[in-house]
Formats: structure tokens, sequence, C-alpha cells
């Protein structure tokens, strides 16, 4: 079927976001034989966001986490460069920023998360003052520097917001490897490490919350739990958190790792696109991916109502069935591949070691690793995998729809 409305052009697969999601979606397509593609993608710079732990941590650069947007694009893929700005999933087409539309006969949103200005006002104005810093918020840098010039006795306060938020185990990682720096320069002990959580449980994996948790306690980490950061006060290094009685209170710090609250973009909400109650994510159906209400509209990835922790390694197993799901939609099947929830949430523990933190929607194990290898505790090959091996296999096999 084709659009209802005049289209600047009109694509057999459109895809907004040119990211993890997105890029390898397209691949895999390609690869199918579906030879009429485009993502939409603002960006001119792509970025392998795991390592931004590493560059915050002083053990990567940005250089090597970054690649140029036409570089990962796959061939034969239209880049379509102005960021979308509504979907009209009745007549099947998109609105981009500067005027145009275009059709599609399936749409594929991957369209990542925004900060939710919002929930936390001002996040943005709040990580141009001096100590506060995000890995997540293109900060990655900042958060080496001061880690790196941290006052001996100082005081580092690391935040975890409530979900949607891009695998939740990255949010400890500063933790981790900012204590293992100051333990190698001699400010531990001394530095006072807090880290609030905007949720009952970091992961909601028992085994594995249980396992970072003594990991956490080992390096002297105090942690909150349902304590949310209600403001921001910059100016006088200072939080206003807030607990789950409403008890409300001041925080002050030396550094302030800031993951804001996130959401998915405002044009899915205006879109009509949106699960109820969801802070902006694509209503699909958790295990197929297809959406609720249009079915030649699909979501993965970090936007998408997946019923699971977001995270590289949940989208890599995303877009495989997504990209089957498709095909065999449009050759009529009425039984679709189902997700089982898998992901992954690697946390470093000090600066070689890593627990790798696989486990489903159930919140039980589902490890890759051999048999008699411990998938609660760290190890140095897991560390080395994330670190090294991942990203190899990100630029050469992920992106171009290989793995």
């Amino acid at each position: 079927m084709k659009p209802t409305t005049s289209a600047e052009r009109v694509f057999d697969v459109l895809i907004i976001g040119g990211g993890n999601a997105g890029i390898s979606a397209a691949a895999r397509l390609i690869r199918r034989g579906i030879d009429d593609v485009a993502v939409i993608e603002s960006q001119a710079v792509h970025t392998y966001r795991p390592l931004l732990s590493y560059v915050g941590g002083g053990a990567a650069s940005m250089r090597s986490a970054e690649r140029t947007q036409r570089s990962v694009t796959p061939r034969g893929c239209t880049w379509l460069r102005e960021p979308a700005v509504a979907v009209d999933a009745d007549a099947r087409t998109v609105r981009c920023a500067d005027g145009l539309t275009y059709g599609y006969r399936d749409l594929i949103l991957a369209a990542g998360l925004v900060p939710d200005e919002e929930a936390l006002p001002g996040t943005f104005a709040a990580l141009d003052h001096a100590g506060v810093a995000s890995n997540y918020v293109d900060r990655a840098e900042k958060t080496w520097e001061l880690v790196r010039t941290m006052p001996r006795g100082g005081h580092a306060v690391f935040t975890v917001p409530r979900p949607p938020v891009s695998c939740s185990g990255t949010t400890i990682k500063p933790v981790f490897l900012a204590a293992a720096h100051w333990k190698r320069s001699g400010l531990l002990p001394g530095v006072t490490m807090t880290l609030l959580i905007d949720r009952p449980s970091l992961l909601g994996a028992p085994a594995l919350d249980e396992s970072l948790n003594r990991y956490l306690t080992d390096v002297g980490v105090q942690v909150s739990y349902d304590t949310a950061v209600t403001a921001l006060h910059p100016e006088r290094r200072e939080i206003t958190v807030t607990d789950a009685d409403g008890t409300r209170g001041p925080i002050r710090y030396d550094m302030l790792h800031l993951v804001p609250p996130f959401r998915g973009p405002e044009w899915v909400t205006e879109s009509h696109l949106e699960a109820a109650g969801s802070h902006g994510l694509v209503d699909v159906d958790s295990r197929t991916f297809r959406h609720r209400v249009h079915p030649d509209v699909w979501a993965v990835g970090d936007c998408a109502t997946v019923d699971t922790d977001p995270s590289g390694g949940a989208i890599r197993r995303q877009t495989s069935i997504l990209v089957d799901n498709l095909l065999a939609a449009r050759g009529g099947a009425t039984s679709l591949t189902e997700y089982d929830g898998y992901t992954v949430a690697p946390v470093t523990t000090d600066r070689r070691h890593l627990v790798f933190g696989e486990f489903d929607r159930s919140g039980e194990p589902a490890s890759s690793l051999p048999a008699f290898i411990d998938p609660l505790k760290a190890h140095g090959f897991t560390w080395a995998l994330d670190r090294y091996g991942l990203p190899v296999t990100y630029w050469n096999l992920i992106l171009k729809g290989l793995a």
C-alpha cells in the first residue's frame, strides 16, 4: 500500500534513527534483498556509546568511539539528514524539519531517547557548570577531567534515573572507574562516593543486583534507592533529592555525574504512537516489535516498549527478529518470531574487571559465557571483551548486518 498523501519520495522501508538499531536494521534489510531503504539521521558523527564509559574513566579516547555517519551508512541506503518531526501513520508519511515529507511501505522507529527536561528542569544548563558531567549527554571527556582533578576528601555523586534509560548497568560504570582511578592515585579511602538510584533496585535481576551491591560495598559507595534528583543548583554545587516517602533534602558535591531522566522523542507522543504511561516510548508488542495499532510501524531499541532493560546486546537480537518479522509479515505470515527479552548490562567493577550481566525479561540470568564461568562475578576476559572485542564487532559486523 502506498501513502495516501503526496510525498517527496516513497521508500520501501523508512527508518528514523541512524544509531545502532537503525543502521544495523538497514544493513540487514539490504542484505535480505530490500533495495529501497532510507535512514533519517541528523547527526554527522556516529558514536559507539558503550565506549563512552571508558572515555569518562580515562581508559579510551573520544576518537576511538566515533566514526562519520556517512562511513557507517550501508551502501545502497539513502541517508536523509534532516531530523524527523512528525509521523502520520494513517497516511504512511514522515515529515522532516525542512518541511519535506517522505512516504513508506514499512516504518521502523529506532530514534533512541532524549533527556526529559520537563522531569528535571535545567539539565543542560547544569552540564555547562563546573563540577557536573555526564557520559550519557555528550560530556564523557568532562567526566574524566572531573575524576582526574577530584580534590582529596571530596564528595562525588552519581545518579541513576527512573526508566527508561539506555543500559541501566552502564549508569554505574562511572562509579567503579572513578573509584579505580582514585585508589591508584591515593585518594581512596578519602573521597566520599554517593550513588542515588531512582528505582527500588538497579536492574530488577535479583542475583545480578545482589552481586553488584557487594562490589559497590567493597569500594565504599553509599547507595540510596528510591531516591530521585528533583532539582539542580549547579551554581552552589548542590542538588535536591526526594525519596520514596516524599522527603526532600539537599546534597552538596564536588563532582556530579548526572544521568538525567529520559523519554522518547516528543514527536512520538504528538504522532499518537506512544504507549500510555511510558514516558514517550513507541507502543509495540514487546515480543514482535510491531506497533499495536499500526501494523506497518515497527520499533526497537531504547525508544520502544520492549519490556526489558535496553542495551546494545539486546538491540542486536531485536533488529534480527524485527527484520525477520517485517519480511514474514509481508509474506502473509500469521505467526511471528518472538523476542525473549534477553539483555546484557556489562558493569566494570575496577579498571580491568567486569561483570557481563546477561539476563532475560523475568530478571533471570541468561549467560552466554562458558558453563564453568561464574556469570555473576567480575572477570578480566569479560572486561577485555567489553573494552576491545565488542567495539571491533560493532564497527565491523553489527553495523553491517553480519552479527
